[in-house]
Formats: structure tokens, sequence, C-alpha cells
């Protein structure tokens, strides 16, 4: 009985916290549709066949197919927990190919408008760079948008609980590598990479929006110990509160700088792309802007 529940325990850390906690509610709104049916309560889990196709099928054309396939999958990640059979299935499949070819129109996004220098020049000028909270939101936004990295790898989930296997804590910087004050930053845990961590390399910019300047001005004011997360600020008396998402989305930021920053699009390479060490500097410090003024949409995960 212990083997079973370490096995579980262990088997739970397969998924991220955010996707165990979507799957979570993927199971309920299926257990939802099992009782609007009126199938038995011991016939609902495991799933059968016929249960995860009348399932599919029922949202069909009422939500988009991708979303049909993220509850499947939460549905799948409950039977492997519990160490039963899932009853997929070439109906299933085909099921799923019919569901995406009648997604609604309502359920396709028009594409978000990508993150440019205006909007983070426009972010400089309405913050406080003397403050905790402003300075660090800066080197925040100037280091997701010039190391191309995820808010999520970045910042914390919690202000007072902050957890080093997932985001970067002051430790995780560099000193500078180059003579312009380029530094590397190891990301514990990113989307592409899981656990192993990346690097990224933070370059100097000209103008407001220099990465190296914001993280200068951030830990200046806010004074971090190695143990730190990398983006958290002094409270006062010594204390610090880690930058969460919710806290830098409503913090003087632009809706495009939301819309953007708080979740890339998928087919974003640039955003994923990682450069090695002594070649970034090279082609990454001191852009012209006329020559990148912003990300853009297109691209599928890091090179190499």
């Amino acid at each position: 009985m212990l083997s079973a529940q370490r096995i579980a325990k262990v088997l739970d850390n397969a998924w991220a916290p955010a996707t165990r906690a979507k799957y979570n509610s993927s199971v309920s709104l299926y257990l939802r549709w099992c009782s609007l049916e009126g199938i038995p309560r011991d016939k609902r889990l495991p799933a059968s066949e016929i249960s995860l196709c009348s399932f599919a099928a029922h949202h069909a054309g009422k939500m988009a197919g991708s979303t049909i396939r993220s509850h499947l999958s939460g549905l799948k990640r409950w039977h492997i927990l519990n160490n039963f059979e899932y009853g997929s299935s070439p109906r299933l499949k085909y099921l799923l190919k019919a569901a995406d070819n009648m997604t609604p129109g309502t359920s396709k996004q028009a594409p978000r408008p990508p993150v440019t220098l205006a909007m983070l020049r426009a972010l400089h000028n309405c913050l406080d760079l003397s403050g905790g909270l402003d300075a660090c939101i800066m080197a925040a936004a100037t280091v997701a948008f010039w190391g191309q990295a995820r808010l999520g790898e970045l910042l914390s989930s919690s202000e007072k609980h902050f957890y080093p296997t997932r985001i970067p804590s002051r430790s995780n910087l560099h000193e500078p590598s180059t003579s312009a004050g380029s530094r590397k930053l190891h990301l514990p845990s990113t989307k592409t990479k899981g656990a192993r961590g990346e690097d990224i390399f933070i370059c100097r910019q000209n103008g407001r929006t220099d990465p190296i300047s914001a993280l200068d001005a951030h830990l200046k004011v806010n004074k971090l110990s190695p143990t730190l997360p990398l983006f958290s600020y002094d409270i006062g008396n010594g204390r610090h509160l880690a930058l969460t998402r919710r806290r830098f989305l409503a913090r003087c930021v632009p809706p495009d700088v939301v819309k953007a920053l708080g979740r890339w699009s998928s087919d974003a390479f640039l955003r994923y792309w990682r450069s090695l060490e002594l070649i970034a500097p090279l082609h990454a410090e001191r852009l012209d802007p006329t020559e990148r003024r912003s990300l853009p949409q297109a691209g599928h995960g890091p090179v190499g």
C-alpha cells in the first residue's frame, strides 16, 4: 500500500503544477457530464471507450477541438495515476479530427500582437525606478523581452513561497561576461526543457529598454541575497516579496504588453530561441532599434 502511494506521489510530478490543476478541472467537467447523462457512479471512472467518445462528441461544435483534446488528456492522466488502461481507439481519434473541423468560430482567437520597444519605453516612462517594486518590474519586463523568455519561467506564482527549482534565484544570474556587461541567466525550469532548465543571455542594449541597466538598478535598490528570487523586491525591514505574474501585469502595463508577455503564442520560435554564450553577445548586444522593433509571431522552439 505504501509503495502504491509512493508511486502515485512521484508520478504526479510528471506534470507541472499548472497542468495538474487544469487536468483536475477536466476530470471534474467529465464527472459533471456523467451526472447530466445519468451514467451510474461506478461506471464513470475508469472511463470506457464509449464514454470517452460520447464526451468528445457532446462537446464537438461547442468548443475547440484542441480544448476537447486537453480535457481528454486530463482524463488520461487520471487513468495513468490510478493504473487503469485508457480507452483510446481509432474511433476516438477520428472524433477528435471531426471536432477540429467543427470548431466554432467564437473559439478562434486572433493572433496576439507582439511586444514592441515602444511598449517597453512606455512602461519605463510610467515606472518610478527608485522604488523596489517598479525597479523589479522593469528588470523583469526587459529580461523577458530581450532574453526571449516566458513570464512563467521568470516570475513566481506566489509572493511568499519561492521554489528555486522553478524560477531563478539571485545566484542564477552570472557575473558580466563581456566588456559591455552582458550576462548569462540560468532558468531552472522552462516550458521546452522542463526541470533540465536552460541558459539565456541578457545582452546590453541602447536606450531605456536596456536589460542590463534595468537589472543593475533593480539589484541596487532591492539588495537581494543569493537565495532570494531574482525578481523580488524589498518591502522594508529587510523583507522581500517575490514578484508574481499577477502583480507584474497589474502594475502599469499597457494592455498589449499584458496580452503578449503574459502568454506567448505557441508558434513563436524567437521567444524560445536560446543562443550560445559566446555567439549571443556578438549578434545581440546594442541592437539597432530600426532593425528589430519587436518579437515576431512565428516559429516553433529552441534551436540547437
